[in-house]
């Protein structure tokens, strides 16, 4: 498994346990948990679609360095 791989895998389960104590904490009230749980879910969205869909982004950025 790729570096990069077990890097986003970390990232998901460290997000993920934010997600959990987030939704089921008292700081769900608090504004800055609110603002850092957006950034963390948007990131493991990101995170998640990009390596999803790596196969198709890589043809697709190869098509643009090719030759002329």
């Amino acid at each position: 498994m790729s570096r990069f791989r077990k890097l986003v895998r970390w990232f998901h389960i460290i997000g993920g346990l934010y997600m959990g104590t987030f939704l089921f904490s008292p700081l769900i009230e608090n504004p800055s948990a609110l603002l850092a749980a957006q950034f963390v879910s948007l990131g493991l969205l990101l995170t998640g679609v990009s390596m999803w869909q790596w196969p198709r982004v890589t043809r697709a950025l190869r098509g643009f360095g090719g030759k002329g």
